[in-house]
């Protein structure tokens, strides 16, 4: 997709926006999405989901998920064509061309299977030239009679730049950079992210901190630390220099060192801790610099020690 292509650090971000699953009638409650600026009168008995901004049925393993981008909202529409959706597996149903709030936006429906489960996927999408609101419905297709009541939810979204987003609270966990350079840059998909300039995208040194969309019990921690790794953008030629247990806030998990290349091709250092809740699913942190690596390393260990949960 066009959107993806500003740069390594911009594709990290979406590749931690994963498609993670969680007869309705919408209830009369508009209700404040944290960690955004937006608003949206959900379906009855979908709740305030806690690790994503959006809300979820467990149940039903349905989920409307918010996100905010810094990007055209017409830069965005056109990235979304069949071929670019079919190399992230998804399979393009409709794509409508809409007005919404008096502006230029697409509604876009695709199918996508999550492991042995089929899903569907409704996507809202809108803005202006510098921010582009991006609106995720997703249910298994054997729930598809809930499709009228996502829609409906859907597009009852509204966005107030004057509204407090505050993605400090939106988060379930602490962390302290007040003793590095960084400085948030953004709040996406549950997750914080810090840049040493407060930019985004930047090229300067970059740390990502967030938690899993689903309680998936992992059982070999470890190799799913590394396939994590791997995963990021480019992660599949990033060498593995080091994997050490750790255990931070009473969970444990696995600290990682490797080795990569940046967009550009330079040397880049990237650090992972990967914590993970007996409950299942986890919490992650990720660090990646081209620049001063060594004491950049020491910054990445000295924050991620200062995680807690609330």
């Amino acid at each position: 997709m066009k959107y993806i292509k500003s740069g390594m650090k911009l594709q990290l971000i979406i590749a931690f926006f994963i498609f993670v699953p969680s007869a309705l009638a919408q209830t009369a409650e508009r209700k404040i999405i944290p960690g955004t600026k937006c608003s949206m009168i959900p379906p009855a008995g979908f709740e305030v989901a806690t690790n994503f901004s959006g809300f979820q049925k467990a149940e039903l393993q349905a989920s409307i998920m918010v996100t905010e981008l810094n990007t055209a909202a017409q830069t965005l529409i056109d990235g979304f064509t069949a071929e670019a959706l079919q190399t992230r597996g998804m399979t393009l149903l409709e794509k409508k061309k809409i007005t919404f709030h008096q502006a230029p936006a697409a509604y876009i429906t695709v199918s996508q299977s999550l492991g042995t489960t089929p899903y569907l996927k409704q996507m809202l999408i809108f803005g202006n030239a510098e921010v582009t609101i991006l609106v995720n419905g997703i249910y298994p297709e054997a729930h598809k009679n809930i499709e009228k009541d996502i829609r409906q939810a859907l597009l009852s979204t509204t966005y107030n730049v004057n509204q407090n987003d505050d993605p400090l609270a939106a988060v379930p966990f602490t962390i302290d950079v007040s003793q590095s350079a960084f400085k948030l840059a953004k709040y996406m998909v549950g997750s914080l992210i810090y840049t040493t300039d407060g930019k985004l995208p930047s090229v300067k040194p970059m740390l990502l901190v967030g938690t899993a969309m689903s309680t998936e019990l992992i059982a070999d921690r470890k190799a799913y630390a590394i396939q994590r790794l791997k995963s990021l953008p480019d992660g599949q030629t990033s060498e593995v220099k080091e994997v050490q247990p750790i255990q931070i806030d009473g969970l444990d998990g696995y600290e990682i060192r490797a080795n990569g290349k940046s967009r550009e091709g330079k040397p880049e250092l990237i650090y992972q801790t990967m914590l993970f809740p007996d409950a299942g699913g986890y919490f992650i942190l990720v660090g990646m610099t081209t620049e001063q690596p060594e004491a950049n390393l020491a910054t990445f260990k000295r924050i991620a020690r200062t995680f807690k949960r609330k």
